[in-house]
């Protein structure tokens, strides 16, 4: 009976300590000229993944509104084994083989982990918002700060319409360096976000507890999701 205890205890903890999903951002420089052909090797890569592979939850390309040649790759896999799956696919490695000819050889993984990860479904209109931001915390704060941040993100979701994903994460190499992707569904949506009462609160009670913070000014160009997905890391 011990033994059989102790087996299904590692079967839960096995499954427990890989239940956090995958969460990948690229940075890709795109070569002068090669924006249509960017988009076009995307839209099939992104379209295809979301709506056939089963662990790809969400593929989100967007670029710098100051450089429509600086792209961005926000990815979601249910775990490591749906990325896999999806790095074997025939439109990954479409998308592989084209990018030679498409991209610079700025091509940088920002290794994250996931802290918070929630969404809806996505209708990407001609008003939707995305936001990307990040931020640097004091070392003695970052606990503190990430139970105070993926609250203000619970609730937003919950309350307001106009929130459609909310992700957080922490990077892999410097854990008090935070990414932030977002997306309203128009710019009076989230400026309607920055006057609630759980932001403004979130914002009096982390003000010191930043040692810097960068947002980065961008543009979607596709965004797809299953919606639905709720991530909060213990």
């Amino acid at each position: 009976m011990k033994t059989k205890l102790s087996l299904l205890l590692g079967l839960i903890m096995s499954f427990s300590a890989q239940a956090a999903p995958v969460f990948n951002a690229f940075e890709l420089g795109v070569q002068n000229g090669q924006t249509a052909q960017y988009d076009a090797v995307g839209k099939n890569n992104i379209r295809t993944s979301v709506q056939t592979e089963k662990g790809t939850l969400a593929m989100y390309s967007v670029k710098q509104q100051a450089n429509p040649n600086m792209a961005y790759m926000f990815e979601i896999y249910t775990d490591e084994a749906a990325y896999q799956t999806h790095v074997q696919s025939p439109q990954y490695k479409n998308f592989l083989a084209a990018s030679p000819q498409i991209l610079t050889d700025h091509k940088k993984r920002i290794a994250l982990t996931p802290v918070f990860l929630s969404d809806k479904k996505v209708q990407q209109t001609t008003a939707t918002r995305t936001n990307l931001v990040r931020v640097e915390v004091k070392p003695e704060y970052n606990q503190q700060f990430a139970r105070i941040v993926t609250a203000e993100m619970a609730q937003s979701l919950k309350v307001e319409k106009g929130v459609l994903a909310m992700y957080a994460a922490t990077e892999q190499e410097n854990p008090n360096k935070w990414l932030f992707f977002e997306i309203y569904a128009s710019d009076e949506a989230y400026e309607a976000h920055r006057q609630t009462p759980h932001f403004q609160d979130y914002l009096a009670r982390t003000a010191e507890m930043l040692a810097s913070k960068e947002s980065v000014p961008i543009a979607p160009a596709l965004l797809q999701n299953k919606g639905g997905l709720h991530f909060a890391a213990p």
